[in-house]
């Protein structure tokens, strides 16, 4: 066996090893992804859920003259912002989540290892 078989061979090796590690890697950080984006979603309904009950409360309150003068708009507008905050997060993990699965899917096929051996070209 030749020294540029012998180099070929430990390049692939270490290649491989690197991929398997970037593949661990990135499903720890899908599964990650993925579950903050479940959250995220359950928190947006509960909120939806809580401002329901909210406005019933307090027009129950009203409505019995326990309180006057409740600020519904700035009420509303506090609850949208945070809606609006919590939606921007969820697409921005969305985004996160595609961007992982396609470099996952991209050392499933074969594409990274072949791009890794074309970079590696250039420095020897």
């Amino acid at each position: 066996m030749s020294i540029e078989e012998c180099k070929q061979i430990i390049l692939d090796n270490f290649r491989s090893i690197k991929l398997e590690k970037d593949y661990a890697q990135l499903q720890l950080s899908l599964f990650q992804v993925e579950e903050l984006i479940s959250h995220y979603e359950k928190l947006i309904d509960l909120q939806e859920e809580l401002q329901s009950k909210h406005y019933q409360a307090i027009k129950h309150m009203e409505d019995i003259n326990l309180i006057e003068d409740y600020d519904y708009v700035k009420w509303h507008e506090k609850r949208e912002s945070e809606a609006l905050s919590w939606k921007h997060e969820l697409e921005i993990l969305t985004e996160y989540k595609h961007q992982i699965s396609k470099i996952l899917q991209d050392i499933e096929d074969g594409t990274a290892a072949k791009t890794l051996a074309e970079e590696e070209k250039e420095f020897i």
